[in-house]
């Protein structure tokens, strides 16, 4: 509890010196005045994961005397699931959380200075502590909502990925009203072993191909299916299809030919996504052509646009692209894929 409130003002007075406000006596003895609860609290949290968006916006999985919790910090949507209760004292969680996360003050150097420098021990002896209020005001809003049900490390990803697909529907991102809603019920269906990490992190990210790049890593993440799957049943091999690629990958450093194993993955979504995948890239369908081996290679071929750099490869402009409906599009894709990867595996 000490050396918290220690890191709190260290960051405080660190900040603003940087900024040209050094605090007079930036070691003397300062506090965050608490109620006797969130001195508890304080002593008793626990953060279990968290991800940061920057210096101002983060995400946090807390556990306090085996209650779960999930705080937003710099988060303009306020959670609104029936199974969180916010908090309306969160007293205690909030210097845990921006002690324990690199959060940065939101306001001037000037403000961080004149709250901080106004009091400590030194000044006064009868000094009880900073305003909990006055130092919360020189960071992004904290919001602290109680989880009815336990969260565990599998389920707290599509908890965090929903979170940010709504701030991302309200905030000032590209993303749209029909994508938002399609990333939220990605994150509710809770597909076994989908990175939604990755996908979280890039809901966020101000740059359309980030998402892009992370719902193919989610389809580039089945490739192995086909071939280790026919190898698992040739050798009657009892461990699990991912298990085989990763041994091989280990101990041979094979991988799955990407633009090839593509086109199978993409086999087996559904004709309508490929449709769209290919109108979005302005792919020409003609009555014969094949679908996934259509989409495949506009998907793979914007994939090294996005990736590299060569004379060849004419870089990727923004708004070339409807990149709303193309995410939508493989947001479907990566679903279906994974489903059908890991649905067989479980009953193979």
């Amino acid at each position: 509890m000490i050396a918290a409130n220690s890191a709190m003002f260290r960051r405080l007075t660190e900040f603003a010196g940087r900024r040209e406000y050094p605090v007079p006596d930036p070691d003397a003895p300062r506090w965050v005045h608490a109620n006797p609860d969130a001195d508890e609290v304080l002593k008793a949290a626990v953060l279990r994961s968290s991800m940061s968006f920057g210096r101002f916006r983060h995400l946090a999985w807390l556990e306090v005397a085996e209650q779960h919790y999930v705080a937003t910090i710099g988060f303009d949507y306020e959670v609104d699931d029936p199974g969180f209760e916010p908090l309306e004292d969160i007293q205690g969680y909030d210097v845990c959380l921006l002690t324990e996360l690199p959060v940065s003050p939101s306001v001037s150097a000037a403000e961080v200075y004149n709250v901080v420098a106004a009091n400590s021990r030194t000044l006064d002896p009868e000094y009880s502590g900073h305003d909990n209020a006055q130092i919360m005001s020189l960071f992004p809003p904290v919001r602290v909502f109680a989880s009815v049900d336990p969260i565990s490390d599998e389920l707290i990803w599509p908890i965090f990925l929903s979170i940010s697909s709504e701030e991302s529907r309200n905030g000032g991102s590209w993303i749209e009203g029909d994508l938002a809603d399609r990333l939220s019920a990605l994150a509710e269906a809770n597909v076994e072993r989908l990175p939604y990490k990755e996908l979280c992190r890039s809901t966020l990210d101000l740059d359309p191909r980030s998402l892009f790049m992370s719902l193919y890593r989610c389809v580039e993440a089945t490739y192995a299916h086909d071939k280790t799957t026919k190898l698992k049943q040739d050798l009657s091999i009892e461990h699990e299809w991912h298990k085989i690629a990763e041994a091989l990958e280990n101990a041979m450093s094979w991988r799955p030919l990407e633009a090839s194993s593509l086109n199978v993955v993409l086999a087996l979504a559904q004709a309508d996504d490929l449709r769209e995948i290919c109108d979005c890239l302005h792919i020409r369908l003609l009555g014969d052509t094949n679908l996934a081996s259509a989409a495949g290679k506009g998907i793979y071929q914007l994939r090294n646009r996005i990736v590299h750099y060569r004379p060849a490869l004419a870089p990727v402009e923004s708004e070339e692209i409807d990149w709303n409906r193309l995410c939508m599009a493989l947001v479907s894709v990566a679903r279906d894929v994974f489903h059908s990867a890991y649905s067989q595996d479980s009953v193979a």
